[in-house]
């Protein structure tokens, strides 16, 4: 999660896979951040200035805008996260979210939505592949060792290995 967007995964351990998977079950990503600050903020498009004044000052100033924008942002996280894990059969939930955001969202959870997170981690991996998402989160089955891969590089079998 960040400020942008946010995805949501699901687990598929089924066995028939050897490895679990991820399926994407929501990419959620608000609006807000990705207009002008110009639409934003004025009545006519592009102008922010008072009318007939050359070069003077607004009639209003960006008080926090950025921190207030920011702060809508995370509550709207917040919201969307706590309708996510409380609509479905969640049992546990692997979060991560931007250093920036990380524990302010964390703060506006939910106390169920929080019970549920199994482990956190603060780091953006909004664009990471799934088999990273895996290895970052501990998902990925450990890596079984035969017996033909504990013998010493270079020496080899005394005996053929019986089917």
């Amino acid at each position: 999660m960040d400020l942008g967007s946010f995805k949501a995964y699901t687990i598929d351990n089924s066995p028939l896979n050897t490895t679990p998977r991820l399926e994407l079950i929501e990419h959620f990503t608000p609006e807000e951040p990705h207009r002008k600050i110009a639409d934003k903020l004025s009545d006519l498009a592009g102008r922010y200035r008072a009318p007939g004044a050359k070069g003077g000052s607004p009639w209003g100033d960006r008080h926090n805008l950025e921190l207030e924008e920011k702060k809508r942002l995370v509550r709207q996280l917040a919201r969307r996260l706590n309708a996510l894990m409380g609509g479905r059969d969640v049992d546990f939930c692997c979060f991560a979210a931007s250093r920036e955001i990380n524990q302010q969202i964390l703060d506006a959870l939910s106390p169920a939505a929080q019970a549920k997170i199994k482990r956190g981690l603060t780091a953006d991996l909004v664009k990471a592949s799934k088999e990273t998402l895996l290895g970052c989160f501990g998902l990925r089955p450990k890596k079984r060792t035969g017996p033909a891969t504990r013998l010493p590089a270079g020496r080899a079998r005394p005996y053929p290995r019986a089917l």
